[in-house]
């Protein structure tokens, strides 16, 4: 897809709730929905938190594995959430790999690749949940405001770069549009570039639980 051109890292913006009508109706999707609603959402959290653990120096061996691609492998994003804001998030195109390869590769690069955000630091770990997104096929987008931003993402591109706001993030187009002008990517509305795209999401707690390599308790899906 074009969601992340060439694999290149793409920043995003996650705020969730809603979009569960646009996941059933996706069937690129469908298959990610009956993933992260069983173990394997579990297990998948598991897997980014291991690596986060890693990345921070807190750990030392990535051993925890995730079940497979369930379908064929779609962009998606790793985001670390202080309450209903974003502290980092990233994404990137398809396969790396294996799923659990291309999470480990999100996570190695997450705690100091969102250039919106400092850095993340090890000890903050604790305060942040973890979330992890899979993105359905993109459709083109003459109009921005066409889209009910609750229940679809928007992605907006220009020459200056690329921002996605997934599901339930903007509370209006509006908003969203002004938050990729702070950022830098939108200047003319006419040089930009709008797509649509419906999303399964799956979160839980602490980013690193105090023990980092027990399993998780529990899990949320916002599919």
């Amino acid at each position: 897809t074009a969601m992340m051109r060439r694999g290149v890292i793409m920043m995003c913006v996650v705020l969730l709730w809603g979009g569960a009508a646009q996941a059933a109706d996706s069937p690129t999707l469908a298959p990610y929905a009956d993933y992260v609603r069983g173990a394997a959402g579990v297990q998948l959290l598991d897997t980014v938190r291991e690596a986060l653990c890693v990345a921070a120096g807190r750990c030392d061996t990535l051993r925890t594995v995730a079940p497979d691609w369930p379908g064929a492998p779609r962009p998606m994003f790793v985001t670390l959430a202080r309450g209903r804001a974003t502290r980092a998030c990233l994404g990137r195109d398809g396969s790396q790999g294996s799923l659990t390869a291309t999470v480990r590769a999100i996570a190695a690069d997450l705690l100091v690749a969102d250039r919106r955000h400092p850095p993340v630091a090890a000890d903050e770990l604790a305060e942040l949940r973890v979330l992890v997104a899979f993105v359905g096929d993109e459709r083109p987008l003459a109009d921005p405001y066409a889209i009910d931003p609750m229940r679809e993402g928007l992605r907006i591109e220009t020459e200056r770069g690329a921002v996605a706001f997934l599901p339930g993030e903007a509370r209006t187009v509006a908003w969203a549009l002004g938050e990729a002008r702070r950022i830098g990517v939108l200047g003319a509305m006419s040089e930009a570039r709008f797509t649509r795209f419906a999303a399964v999401v799956v979160s839980g707690p602490a980013a690193i639980p105090a023990d980092p390599i027990a399993p998780s308790s529990h899990s949320e899906v916002h599919p």
